[in-house]
C-alpha cells in the first residue's frame, strides 16, 4: 500500500479556490451553530451603550454617578458603559504542500479544514465588534461579516509557509496572532518553530496556534509496502513491511507534536490539536472560548494566562 501523493499542489490549491463559496457556507453555518451559545466578550470602557449600575466607591468620578438611579435607594450608584473599542485578530491559515493531502477518500483535505476553522473563527469574532485580518500582500482587515468572502480570498492568498515569511509580518502592537497548519515544513527548515513564534510575538502579540493533522499522522493504518513521497512526489523511502517501522513512525511523529506544542507554550500562546477525521465545531469553540477569556483577563492587549489544555486526556500527545 503506497501513501496518497500530493501530485500537483498547485492544481490542488485552485480546485480548492473554486470551492470557497461552499466552505464559507459551511463556515457560517458552523459560527452560527455556536454563537447561540456564546456571550459577548464584556467589559467596562469608553463606549455609549449601558450596561450595569454599581455602588460609588470613594475616588470614583462624579460626573458617572447616575443621580436618578441613586435616588430610588439609600446608596450611591456608578453608571458603567459598555467598552467599544475593538481588539485587532491576525489569522494565518498556513496552507503549505503538505496541507492538501489525506490519507483517504472520505478524510477531507488538511488545507480544507484549517480554511473552514478559519473563516468560520473569523465570523465569531466579527459578530463580537473585533477587527479580524490576515497576512495576504495588502494585510486585508475587515470589521463586518458582510466582508467575509474578501477576507477568505484573502486567507488564500496568504503565504504558504511560515518560516521563509515570518520576518515580513508585521501585525502591530498588542495584537493577537492565529496559526492554522500543519507546520511540518520546520522539519526542513534551520529555524526552528519557537523562533518564529517568538518573532510573531515580539510586540507584546498575545498567539495560539492549531495544530492540523491528519489521524494517518497520528495513528497509520498502513499496512505492507509502503512508499513515503514528498510534495513533489519524489521518492524518499521505501518499506516493504510498514509493520516493522510502525512503532518508529508513531514516536517521531508524538516527538514531532510535542515539538510544536512546547514551542507555543515557550511563547505563552495557547496550542490545540485537531485531527481532520473529526468535527470542527470543538476546536472552534475552545479557541474562541480561549480568546475572549485572554481578552477579558488580560485587558486590551489580550495577553492573559488562563489554563487550558483540553486534549490532556482525550488526545495522544
Amino acid at each position: 500500500m503506497a501513501l496518497a501523493a500530493v501530485h500537483d499542489h498547485v492544481a490542488a490549491a485552485r480546485a480548492l479556490a473554486a470551492r470557497l463559496p461552499q466552505l464559507i457556507d459551511e463556515s457560517r453555518r458552523m459560527a452560527i451553530s455556536l454563537r447561540s451559545g456564546l456571550h459577548g466578550n464584556r467589559k467596562v470602557g469608553p463606549g455609549s451603550d449601558f450596561w450595569q449600575f454599581r455602588p460609588y466607591i470613594t475616588g470614583d468620578p462624579t460626573n458617572q454617578i447616575d443621580w436618578r438611579r441613586s435616588a430610588r435607594s439609600d446608596h450611591t450608584f456608578i453608571r458603567q458603559t459598555e467598552w467599544q473599542a475593538s481588539h485587532n485578530y491576525w489569522i494565518w491559515p498556513v496552507l503549505s504542500p503538505s496541507m492538501y493531502w489525506s490519507s483517504t477518500r472520505d478524510t477531507p483535505i488538511k488545507a480544507e479544514r484549517t480554511l473552514i476553522i478559519s473563516i468560520a473563527l473569523a465570523d465569531l469574532l466579527l459578530s463580537n465588534g473585533e477587527t479580524v485580518g490576515t497576512f495576504d500582500a495588502e494585510r486585508t482587515r475587515i470589521t463586518s461579516g458582510e466582508h467575509l468572502e474578501k477576507l477568505a480570498h484573502a486567507m488564500l492568498a496568504s503565504p504558504a509557509t511560515i518560516a521563509e515569511n515570518v520576518g515580513a509580518m508585521h501585525p502591530g502592537r498588542k495584537h493577537s496572532v492565529l496559526l492554522l497548519g500543519d507546520f511540518l515544513e520546520f522539519a526542513d527548515s534551520d529555524q526552528s518553530p519557537a523562533r518564529a513564534i517568538k518573532i510573531l510575538g515580539q510586540y507584546q502579540n498575545d498567539g495560539a496556534l492549531v495544530h492540523v493533522l491528519d489521524p494517518a499522522e497520528i495513528d497509520p493504518p498502513f499496512t505492507g509496502r509502503v512508499n513515503f513521497l514528498d510534495t513533489d512526489d519524489q521518492m524518499i523511502y521505501r518499506s516493504e513491511r510498514f509493520e516493522d517501522l510502525e512503532e518508529g513512525f508513531k514516536q517521531r511523529a508524538k516527538a514531532w507534536r510535542a515539538t510544536i506544542r512546547d514551542a507555543a507554550r515557550e511563547n505563552d500562546w495557547l496550542c490545540d490539536q485537531h485531527i481532520t477525521s473529526e468535527s470542527a465545531s470543538p476546536t472552534l469553540l475552545a479557541l474562541y472560548q480561549h480568546l475572549s477569556e485572554r481578552q477579558s483577563q488580560g485587558g486590551s492587549n489580550g495577553r492573559g494566562r488562563p489554563a487550558m489544555n483540553r486534549h490532556s486526556t482525550k488526545r495522544p500527545q
